[in-house]
């Protein structure tokens, strides 16, 4: 079912309905509506899941002295349904493999292995409702109180704004939230239509138009000059922004528009002074689950530097791993955990000098530092896309090949890519508040303008005409539907 037509009619269904319990179980049905519009059967996994977790919270809290054990199952519980579904394939595969390679070193055919390719589909978000399920039992594990209320707790795990790609929920403040019965008015109309076709701009005018250019480089990797190679690879990365970050923003205008704020997840990641920063930027609510949930429990800063460099380590590659069930996801973890360790080195190390310390302060130290942060996440997304290692590695070839390739020409002069970037820049101009360089006059007349109810709502209809009008021949899937 068409989102266009499904949000429309939760939002009048929700705002006519009495505030609480009534609200609260529409919520769950459309969330489960929504969730099994995709495959019905994996409703059935949510539910029992959802069941499973809620019970063993509540065994947590009431039985202290088995609390560990009883964590410990719910562990196993989540993260077992999670490898099960998204790394058996993977690791089998990867046996195979190592077999494979043993046998080819020592001319043997007693290492020779053959697993059956088990057909597992994935369950749509399963990475994320396995997350927020573990979040919930460690921190009941660590004194907090559990959810008591089954209905609330179902809707936190299948909340439909925040359900496919995240943002990643904690639980005491999607409750705190949802127990507040919001009254609407015109405030929270008009910030949640604003976030809602912000995202959806930037999803179809943007990051699929981008993605046309990105897809053609990169199924022709191996034909691309350096100068193609380089637009293939930033028009990636500036596709799984405007994708990721766009859905976000739908997920979150929509929540808003039901009276209820999910957590931020993008705060201008690409101007990032160094890596820790860009990670305290990106994809926020994962960035903290794996700091909160893995990092810290490991250690975290409290030990030596070279423990605290394994931990940093590992805690990217399973980061990477998260992402995906393939070497090419744990080699972006490992260039990322990489990069943190050695970022992490160097600001220690300027911190004994006055001087580096000055430099780093000033306008060229800032924009210096912003650019050798921004070509370091640049080159780590070509892992990141490619589909396989080899294909990686012949991007990265190219990018540094002498040779001249027209492969792109055909799509970027069909493309309206640029029509469409004018007018985010535009928006941008007059609505971010990073964008603090803008003349006060502009600001007058954004006020003077766009305070009137009478021009927004045209003014929501002529964004929503422009993203269709600018979209790109071929729409696609959101990029982390996959994960």
């Amino acid at each position: 079912v068409s989102y266009l037509v499904f949000f429309p009619c939760v939002f009048a269904l929700y705002w006519l309905l009495p505030s609480g319990r009534p609200r609260q179980a529409m919520l769950l049905v459309a969330s489960y509506f929504f969730y099994m519009s995709w495959l019905p059967q994996y409703g059935l996994l949510l539910a029992g899941l959802t069941l499973v977790n809620y019970m063993l919270g509540w065994a947590i809290d009431r039985y202290r002295s088995k609390a560990k054990a009883i964590f410990a199952l719910g562990l196993l519980v989540n993260l077992g349904s999670l490898c099960y579904f998204k790394y058996a394939n993977f690791v089998l595969q990867s046996i195979e493999d190592l077999a494979g390679g043993i046998n080819s070193v020592f001319g043997s055919q007693a290492s020779s292995l053959a697993f059956p390719t088990l057909h597992i589909i994935l369950p749509l978000a399963i990475s994320f409702f396995a997350f927020e399920f573990i979040h919930y039992l460690f921190d009941i594990y660590r004194g907090d109180k559990p959810i008591k209320n089954p209905l609330e707790f179902a809707l936190f795990a299948s909340f439909f704004p925040s359900s496919i790609a995240g943002p990643i929920k904690r639980y005491q403040d999607f409750i705190e939230k949802l127990e507040r019965n919001p009254v609407l008015n015109v405030q929270i109309f008009n910030s949640g239509m604003a976030l809602l076709l912000q995202g959806l701009f930037k999803k179809v005018a943007l990051a699929d138009n981008l993605a046309v250019i990105a897809n053609q480089g990169f199924q022709n990797s191996g034909q691309l000059g350096a100068y193609e190679a380089w637009i293939a690879v930033l028009a990636f990365t500036f596709q799984i922004y405007f994708d990721f970050s766009g859905y976000t923003d739908m997920g979150r205008g929509s929540a808003r528009l039901l009276g209820i704020e999910l957590p931020k997840n993008f705060n201008l990641p690409y101007i990032a002074s160094d890596l820790s920063d860009f990670w305290k930027r990106w994809h926020i609510s994962l960035s903290t689950w794996l700091r909160d949930y893995l990092y810290i429990p490991l250690g975290g800063n409290r030990c030596s530097d070279t423990r605290k460099n394994f931990n940093l380590l590992l805690t990217m590659l399973l980061g990477g791993l998260w992402h995906g069930a393939a070497w090419h996801f744990v080699i972006w973890g490992a260039l990322h955990g990489t990069g943190l360790i050695v970022s992490h080195g160097y600001s220690s190390a300027i911190q004994r000098s006055e001087a580096m310390v000055a430099f780093h302060k000033n306008a060229l130290g800032k924009t210096l530092s912003i650019t050798l942060t921004f070509l370091f996440v640049v080159l780590t997304w070509v892992f990141f896309r490619a589909e396989t290692v080899p294909q990686a590695m012949q991007m990265l070839s190219s990018m540094v090949s002498p040779g001249h390739s027209t492969v792109l020409s055909h799509v970027i002069e069909s493309s309206v890519l640029l029509y469409a970037i004018a007018l985010y820049v535009l928006y941008a101009c007059l609505f971010t508040p990073a964008m603090k360089i803008r003349p006060q006059w502009m600001d007058r007349i954004r006020d003077s303008i766009f305070t009137r109810q009478s021009i927004r709502i045209p003014c929501y209809a002529g964004v929503y005409m422009a993203a269709i009008a600018l979209s790109a021949p071929q729409l696609s899937a959101f990029i982390y539907f996959q994960f």
